[in-house]
């Protein structure tokens, strides 16, 4: 087989010597980077040879081509002769070899890096940070500053940072001191939260100033603290009007009782004209009992006008009917008649008396604004109940005022809800 001095200077060797080159490149930067980044013995040893390998197979090259050239080949030794003579796919294999184990170590100082981190790695992570860091010696000489703190020292100082201890008196001069840490608005309007503190590493004591942007929330703090000032101001409005609760108490009561007369008023006047009209259809006895005591409340001789008989709903009917408005009662789970009675029966007293109000205004309503003659309640099993009439629908949406705002205040005091619909007919729905 040829050896490696039949080659020298063709096209074959040329190749192995540019191979060789490339590889003893490599493998010493693969060294290199294992030495500094402190690996593992195991891959440090295997870099180490592989480097060692490849500088000798170049050596070997060089050496053969030497001894090609030389006028005095008894300056090589024996072994060297040896080495000559060895064929030169050894040699080509060798560097097979070698390539394999540089791509082996390239791929594995890769994957190192990308997992464990490094002096430039940490600096550039902390580049990137949001927050502001900067670790200094005691005496202020900066070790480790990114990018950002470089920023907020331009805005405070006008300059980098040089000197951590003339950012940090900076600092507590502009700043609002928060419980050992500082609040620093910028001229930009930004607000950052300087906070200072040390550790020791190596036996040596350092210095961190950190700083967070905290503009949105101190920009909802001073929000709070400005609600704050609000709600003192109505607390000290509510006291003064607390102290006189009593007259408005009072003024309440009278403004309730002003709305109570004014719909039996109006239910005693739409009765006489109803009786009027059509006295063929009207209890005489009923209108002149109504009459009589409105007459009595209204000149100081009763206490109270006419509320009909005992039942409040049943009262309700009749002086609904007084008035030309017959009142039908519906139960959406049997509409027999009879049950809905009894229906009606088994509702609380506090329902009972609010649902006849609320009969008594919708019939006075259905007379005076909608031209009916009929109203129509209808109680489901949920205490809910809905009150229509079979008059013209209402033109506009319908204003909750006298009568209705009246009831509407009894349906909250009880704890219950009031709806009023417009369109496409008069609804008035009531729940419990």
């Amino acid at each position: 087989m040829n050896g490696l001095q039949t080659i020298i200077y063709s096209g074959l060797w040329y190749i192995l010597c540019a191979f060789s080159m490339l590889f003893v490149a490599g493998t010493e930067a693969i060294l290199y980077r294992a030495v500094t980044e402190k690996r593992k013995k195991a891959p440090l040893l295997t870099a180490a040879v592989n480097a060692i390998l490849a500088f000798a197979i170049f050596l070997i090259l060089m050496d053969c081509a030497m001894s090609k050239i030389t006028s005095s080949p008894e300056r090589f030794t024996q072994f060297e002769v040896f080495l000559f003579d060895l064929p030169w796919l050894f040699y080509a294999g060798m560097e097979v070899l070698i390539g394999i184990l540089l791509l082996i170590g390239s791929r594995e100082s890769i994957l190192y890096s990308n997992s464990s981190p490094t002096s430039e790695t940490i600096r550039q992570a902390v580049d990137l940070l949001p927050e502001g860091i900067v670790i200094s010696s005691r005496d202020g000489t900066v070790r480790l500053c990114n990018l950002k703190m470089n920023d907020l020292s331009k805005a405070l100082t006008g300059d980098l940072l040089s000197d951590a201890g003339r950012l940090w008196s900076v600092v507590v001069e502009t700043g609002k001191e928060q419980g050992g840490k500082y609040l620093v608005r910028l001229p930009s309007k930004e607000v950052w939260l300087f906070e200072k503190g040390s550790f020791t590493a190596d036996e040596q004591t350092y210095t961190q100033i950190t700083s967070v942007d905290v503009t949105e929330r101190y920009r909802i703090i001073d929000e709070l603290e400005e609600k704050n000032d609000h709600l003192l101001d109505i607390r000290r409005r509510m006291k003064a009007v607390s102290d006189l609760s009593g007259d408005m108490f009072v003024a309440q009561e009278e403004a309730d009782a002003r709305a109570a007369l004014h719909n039996q008023l109006g239910q005693v006047l739409l009765m006489g004209r109803h009786y009027i009209l059509h006295p063929d259809v009207t209890d005489p006895e009923v209108v002149y009992a109504a009459t009589k005591q409105m007459n009595q409340f209204l000149l100081g001789e009763s206490e109270e006008p006419y509320q009909g008989e005992e039942d409040a709903v049943t009262s309700a009917i009749a002086m609904s009917n007084s008035i030309g408005v017959r009142v039908e009662i519906k139960d959406t789970a049997h509409p027999d008649s009879a049950y809905a009675k009894g229906t009606v029966a088994s509702l609380e007293e506090r329902i009972k008396v609010i649902l006849a109000q609320a009969i008594t205004e919708c019939a006075a309503n259905t007379v005076k604004h909608a031209e009916g003659d009929t109203v129509t309640v209808t109680i489901d099993q949920e205490k809910t109940i809905r009150i229509t009439n079979n008059g013209k629908p209402p033109k506009g949406e319908i204003a909750v005022s006298g009568g209705l705002l009246s009831l509407r205040r009894r349906i909250l005091e009880a704890g219950g809800t009031m709806e009023l619909e417009s369109a496409p007919t008069f609804l008035l729905t009531l729940h419990f």
